[in-house]
């Protein structure tokens, strides 16, 4: 179990931007505050976690796709299939390949190797520290 102190300077740290994942995710305040805490209590009880801060990232994640009050852009017609686009449908509505492919009317292999380009261009902006 971690101490109550470094559980605080966490949540001040990180409370804000993963309240705005799971907020981006769910659609929904409650469910969001919901899926933050869950996470900062799952967290709490896991003394594996090694980066903690990755631990929190993925946590609210989940919390907040289980939490989901609305489908997953299943009434939104797609617009074209970019890698962007397709990076975010996978992070934030939690589909798979498949998913992405029946989604997009594109064929699997398309679909992966889009997901592949994305997360090769948010690996480079990362490193760069831009957006």
């Amino acid at each position: 179990m971690r101490d109550r102190q470094s559980l605080a300077d966490l949540y001040d740290r990180l409370a804000s931007r993963l309240y705005a994942i799971a907020l981006r995710i769910t659609d929904d305040r409650d469910a969001a505050a919901d899926a933050l805490e869950a996470a900062f209590v799952a967290l709490s009880r896991n003394d594996d976690a090694g980066d903690a801060a990755s631990y929190l990232i993925q946590a609210t994640r989940d919390c907040a796709l289980a939490r989901q009050t609305r489908p997953a852009s299943a009434a939104v017609v797609p617009g074209e299939a970019n890698p962007r686009t397709i990076v975010e449908d996978a992070w934030y509505n939690g589909m798979n390949v498949n998913d992405l492919a029946a989604r997009y009317g594109i064929p699997e292999a398309k679909a992966r190797g889009l997901l592949c380009e994305g997360m090769a261009q948010l690996r480079t902006q990362f490193a760069a520290g831009t957006k």
